[in-house]
């Protein structure tokens, strides 16, 4: 086997020290669009042609350097302990191999310096673009990355004007179909359970549960959303749900996953019968629905479309170069009960 070639056997063929060999080896554009170290122009191609010249290949850092390319994208979800964007980044990632990509993975806990800290670091480790979910007041950095000139790709949310492809969800309309499958079980007096945060996901999937309950002749006034906080849902869920019971409501929707779960823990707490006392209808699957009988249904998002959605939008940024625009990818969710999707003509008797 032929030996591997080292820094030092690139810095004797270049006539430079081993010190410099490293700094240009690792002398990547950061975030602030200059390279890490100042490197006179002209050693630092001679270093490059003589590591491309002896194959020298340490790492993906080097590559890119060489080719341009670092095969790597960085993708930054809400929360990928969620069940939702687990999935999301599981997918992901495989489509992402399929291209010949490599995934960094990023939690923004709905924060946004956290966001912006994550885009930074990303973007000093050579990440060729991006897909964000973006968090209530993530705009200036979203808009660095385009500054930058890096490809972005919208996800779940569509709160900032931005000339990016954005992949998005119908709420309005998967939230109606939720509110739709308890009307066909002869069930009126419905509540919801949402977020106070502002995001356009949560806003379009309320303004669904809205228009369903005027439909059913709510006055606004009548109409109950509870809005809880993201940094802490369990005890937020306590102190709103037994007030729900009290009041007699026959059904409960809901704006994301984590709420249903909460709910799920707080009722039985209460010794209430989830889906014999009050029916729920779920946002996102969940193992636990199938323990309670009848199953709770839930709404499914199509995940395998957002994701190649995605993928395919931002290749295409990144290998065609193509000219970033404000395009929205809008998909339609199903109700599902028992692993069958229940359609509009067909809801559960």
């Amino acid at each position: 086997m032929p030996k591997s070639v080292t820094i030092k056997d690139i810095a004797a063929e270049a006539g430079v020290s081993i010190a410099l060999v490293s700094f240009v080896m690792n002398n990547r554009v950061g975030s602030d669009g200059k390279r890490k170290y100042r490197v006179n122009e002209a050693t630092r191609e001679k270093i490059l042609e003589v590591a491309g010249r002896l194959n020298y290949q340490p790492s993906s850092a080097a590559r890119m350097l060489r080719s341009g390319h670092s095969k790597v994208i960085g993708v930054l979800l809400s929360d990928i302990s969620n069940v939702f964007y687990g999935e999301i980044a599981r997918q992901l990632e495989e489509m992402a191999f399929l291209h010949g990509y490599t995934v960094l993975f990023g939690s923004t806990d709905e924060c946004p310096d956290k966001l912006g800290v994550l885009v930074r670091s990303f973007m000093d480790k050579g990440v060729e673009g991006f897909i964000i979910v973006p968090c209530e007041g993530s705009e200036d950095s979203l808009r660095h990355v385009i500054d930058m000139r890096t490809p972005l790709v919208v996800m779940d949310r569509k709160d900032f004007d931005l000339p990016v492809p954005r992949i998005l969800l119908d709420n309005c309309g998967a939230m109606k179909k939720a509110v739709e499958l308890l009307v066909g079980r002869n069930i009126r007096k419905i509540e919801m359970l949402s977020y106070t945060m502002r995001m356009s996901s949560i806003a379009d999937r309320e303004a669904g549960f809205v228009e369903s309950m005027k439909a059913l002749g709510y006055d606004e006034h009548d109409i109950r959303i509870h809005r809880l906080p993201f940094e802490n849902i369990y005890a937020a869920a306590a102190g709103v749900l037994p007030s729900i019971v009290e009041r007699g409501a026959e059904g409960l929707v809901f704006a994301t996953n984590s709420l249903t779960i909460a709910a799920i823990k707080r009722l039985s707490a209460m010794n209430v019968r989830v889906q014999r006392d009050i029916m729920l209808v779920g946002f996102d699957n969940s193992d636990v629905y199938d323990c309670f009988s009848p199953p709770i249904p839930y709404v499914r998002q199509p995940i395998g479309a957002i994701c190649s959605n995605a993928i395919a939008a931002l290749v295409d940024l990144i290998e065609n170069k193509a000219v970033p625009a404000a395009a929205e990818t809008v998909l339609d969710g199903e109700v599902v009960y028992n692993g069958v999707d229940i359609h509009n003509d067909n809801i559960l008797k």
